[in-house]
Parts: C-alpha cells; structure tokens; sequence
C-alpha cells in the first residue's frame, strides 16, 4: 500500500505541531520516522491512522484520499498500528488475544493461525498465560503480532524497541526484517541502531517541520540531522 501524506498542518491552542509536512512511502517500502521528543512524529502517525484530523492537507492510501475517513474505516482498508503504551486485553491470555485479532482478519478460518503466530512472535511458552502477566519485551512481540495478524497492507510501528533487553531487540528486528513486501512500514523509534538496520528510507522531524528525507547514508550524514538529533543519539 502507497501512503501519501501531503502538506499536514496540526495545530493545539498556539502551537503548532505540524507544519505542512509531506511523506510519501512507496508500496512495500521500509520507512522511519525519527527526531526528537516533541517532534511531531507520533501526530503525523495519529493523522495518518485517522485519530486526528489535520487543520490542513490530506493522507491518500494507494491514491485513495482518507482525510475524513474514521480509524475503524482506515482499520478495514487494511492499516494496522501499534502504540507506545500498551493496548492488551490483559485478563485474556495471549492466545486468546491473538484468536480475537486472527478473527477480525482474512485468517479466520485457519486452525493453525494462532499456533503459528505465536511460534514467530516466539510466544508459544508463554501462550496460556494473562497478557498482563507478560514482561514488557513480550507484550511488545504480542502487540507486534497482534497487529500483523489482522493482516495489514500498512503497518504503523510506535517505538517497538522501547524497553527491550539485547536479545528481545534482536528478536523485534528479526520479526521485523522478515515482514512479507505486502507489507509496507512506517516505524517511530528512538533507537537509532535498529532505525539502521531496518529503513530503506528515513524521513527526519524537528518542532513539527520536515528537515530531512532520504536513504540512511543521505540522512546519517545530513549536517542539520547530526546537530539536532544524531548528535544527541
């Protein structure tokens, strides 16, 4: 799925937020989003899943514009998201949320679906237990898979790496870089190490402004990217 993002301006009270900032990520493309805290990555990702209407300019899905569309109409022309904060049902155990978002996609009727979800998320151990009882590397695998079991045609991954320990990182970006090219991905995250290893393309924010847009080498070496945010990393 193409994403097109043109001129988006948000504004709260005063402040502005987004100053007509555009993104165009190819079908199949991996994306990055960085900058610092306060950026506006996670507005631009609120507008482009639907949950926030820009004062100004429109997002278009393989041409389509969905400016006005709802989240749960974005939700069915396949957009899957996940958040900073987690978004469990944290009595059901992990099965059982992975069975209620197989349901929702073209999955359903698949008995090994869940089995298999499970195995790739590397949750099968822990597939019985409340969600709630998870650590917080697990419960990012779930909510990655989560979202990739509805079958999205655009993912949109909100810091995935936030908190995870060595070896759950290098599972994430394992998980990551085996998504299927159906799959196109939009990811904000602070790690720069695995914005790297993963972006094709990386498009840089700072208060709300686009100052950057190219291939990792192109940004890496971009002085203005290096003086308000590599520099900091």
């Amino acid at each position: 799925m193409r994403l097109e993002a043109r001129q988006i301006s948000v504004r709260f009270g005063a402040l502005a937020a987004l100053a007509s900032v555009s993104l165009d990520v190819q079908s199949g493309e991996r994306r990055a989003l960085i900058g610092p805290n306060g950026a506006g990555k996670t507005t631009l990702f609120n507008v482009i899943a639907g949950e926030l209407r820009p004062a100004s300019g429109s997002v278009l899905l393989d041409g389509r514009d969905v400016t006005s569309l709802p989240t749960w109409r974005r939700a069915r022309m396949s957009v899957g998201r996940t958040f900073q904060r987690s978004a469990l049902f944290p009595r059901l155990s992990v099965s059982e949320n992975l069975e209620l978002a197989v349901r929702r996609g073209a999955l359903g009727g698949r008995r090994r679906a869940v089995p298999d979800r499970l195995a790739a998320a590397g949750l099968s151990a822990v597939a019985e237990r409340p969600a709630v009882s998870l650590g917080h590397g697990e419960q990012r695998a779930l909510e990655i898979e989560l979202a990739l079991a509805c079958e999205p045609r655009l993912l949109l991954l909100d810091e995935p790496m936030a908190g995870l320990s060595g070896a759950e990182r290098q599972a994430a970006l394992a998980r990551l870089r085996n998504l299927p090219r159906s799959v196109t991905l939009v990811i904000v995250e602070h790690d720069i190490d695995a914005v790297f290893a993963i972006a094709e393309r990386i498009t840089v924010l700072d208060h709300g402004v686009r100052i950057a847009d190219g291939t990792p080498a192109e940004v890496r070496a971009d002085p203005r990217v290096q003086e308000v945010y590599l520099g900091r990393s």
